[in-house]
């Protein structure tokens, strides 16, 4: 069959669904992780535990979606035109976002938070986390992963390989295999490399995230079902060994039934998505919603502690709380708006008119 796929034209619920994976990621952190490992957070929301203490399944929701994204933005791109759409879409809310947080915590955050600049400025590249340098925030971690899907896709535009797209998928699953035979502990070292070269175990999501893009422009579920039900498969095995581990620095706080059904959750709205289920929430407010999304991810969880800690024995904890999530989307608002959209746009603009990268991509790469 045929890979040439339409213009597929943008879908707003997805916007919606990013920022409630936010929101939920947002929750662990304040409600949950802060007060519950390594003493982040003076405050204890101890109502909200049950239902906050889940909510770092919203980043393998975030990886659903980026397969999914990447692939629509990528399949009948370029090398050229994607690695501008990535540098110009990742980088300029980042930079003023790790500025900002290494700032507070210079500021405010010892004894319990650090920063140097050498760590500031390696964090600035976005690739800290390819040579061993700490993140200033941990949750830049995913970023990291985010980069290697980037790159490999970017390699397959390189070497004009997207068309095999499906066979790169199932691959990254075969990795995936790979590691739980043999694990990352126990393996040679070249196969050390390929496992983290391939994130192996987070490719699940974003191999179920492409075929479901693939399902909604090819609309036909079954010859893609097959590696939809595997990644599915593999993200539910790979989850019982995470939440075994999580159990064991949270005093089994994790129902592995909750996981299961969350994970399934998860397939089931991105199936809905790819069938066109959903139209009814494709409407362009969401838009509003998923621009706070990215900015939201990175500044909420070290400045949020440090607020914490700082006012959390002066004002009432619950007040508090909502003062610092409303403050934390009024600010991923403005810097969306005086940051990362209008750098953004100056950086895309000056990069496709330089010469050197036109002359590249007159040549076919």
């Amino acid at each position: 069959m045929s890979t040439t796929l339409v213009k597929t034209e943008r879908l707003y619920h997805l916007d919606l669904i990013r920022f409630l994976a936010a929101l939920y990621v947002v929750f662990y952190h304040y409600c949950f992780r802060g007060f519950a490992k390594d003493n982040y957070s003076i405050l204890e929301f101890e109502p909200l535990e049950s239902f906050s203490k889940y909510g770092y399944l919203g980043v393998e929701l975030f990886f659903m979606i980026s397969g999914f994204v990447i692939l629509m933005s990528a399949k009948n791109s370029n090398l050229i035109d994607f690695c501008i759409s990535r540098f110009t879409r990742l980088y300029p809310a980042f930079w003023f976002c790790v500025l900002l947080t290494a700032t507070i915590i210079l500021l405010y955050g010892a004894p319990l938070f650090s920063v140097n600049l050498k760590q500031v400025l390696i964090n600035l590249t976005m690739f800290n986390g390819f040579v061993g340098v700490e993140h200033v925030d941990g949750v830049y971690w995913s970023l990291v992963v985010e980069l290697k899907f980037y790159i490999l896709i970017g390699l397959l535009l390189f070497f004009r390989l997207i068309k095999y797209i499906k066979i790169f998928a199932w691959l990254l699953l075969l990795v995936t295999v790979l590691q739980i035979i043999l694990p990352l502990s126990e393996a040679p070292t070249f196969m050390k490399i390929i496992y983290l070269v391939c994130f192996a175990s987070k490719s699940p999501y974003f191999v179920a995230g492409m075929f479901f893009f693939l399902f909604k422009t090819e609309k036909n579920i079954i010859k893609n079902i097959l590696p939809i039900i595997a990644s599915y498969a593999l993200a539910i095995y790979l989850m019982s060994k995470d939440i075994f581990e999580r159990n064991l620095k949270y005093d089994n706080a994790y129902d592995i039934n909750v996981v299961y059904i969350l994970i399934t959750l998860f397939f089931v709205l991105m199936f809905l998505v790819s069938s066109n289920k959903l139209s009814v929430f494709n409407k362009k407010i969401f838009l509003y919603f998923g621009v706070l999304t990215y900015p939201l991810y990175l500044i909420h969880q070290k400045i949020g502690y440090i607020i914490f800690n700082n006012f959390g024995e002066y004002i009432n904890k619950w007040v508090l709380l909502i003062i610092v999530i409303t403050g934390m989307l009024a600010f991923s608002y403005l810097i969306n708006k005086f940051i990362e959209k209008p750098l953004g746009t100056y950086l895309r603009k000056k990069l496709k008119e330089n010469n050197f990268l036109n002359k590249l991509k007159s040549n076919s790469i």
